[in-house]
């Protein structure tokens, strides 16, 4: 299987479709793995499957606060019968960052708009993911 590393905002319709499918309660802290890249720097991704790829979702506070209004905003249009306000809830996206652990300033996340992305998998036979069949 095809590994890809992908920003938000750079998402087809499609797969922001299936984002919503595969996370319909929103992305928490759980769904967030930490992954090095090949020059062995720390990057932060949720994962969305298809069933031609697996895409990594680069995650920051900013790709973060993207994700959680979309998530919102298709939950909200395409629940009969909801208003889509549940309260105080927040789907685990607010306030994760609260507890003085993980800084913006102090992430290992580059932001560069999607601009590098690149191919989990470059080709450097370093990798031994047991995900390629």
């Amino acid at each position: 299987m095809q590994r890809l590393i992908r920003s938000f905002n750079t998402l087809t319709d499609q797969l922001k479709e299936t984002l919503q499918e595969q996370y319909p309660d929103g992305i928490d802290t759980t769904h967030i793995k930490t992954i090095p890249t090949a020059k062995g720097e720390m990057l932060r991704v949720i994962e969305l499957r298809t069933p031609e790829a697996m895409y990594l979702i680069k995650i920051n506070s900013e790709s973060r606060a993207e994700i959680d209004e979309f998530l919102d905003q298709d939950e909200s249009s395409g629940s009969a019968g909801d208003d889509g306000d549940d309260g105080d809830e927040d789907n685990g996206l607010e306030g994760t960052d609260d507890a003085g652990s993980d800084d913006s300033a102090n992430d290992d996340v580059d932001d560069d708009g999607g601009a590098d992305d690149d191919d989990a998998d470059d080709g450097g036979g370093d990798d031994d993911d047991e995900d390629e069949e």
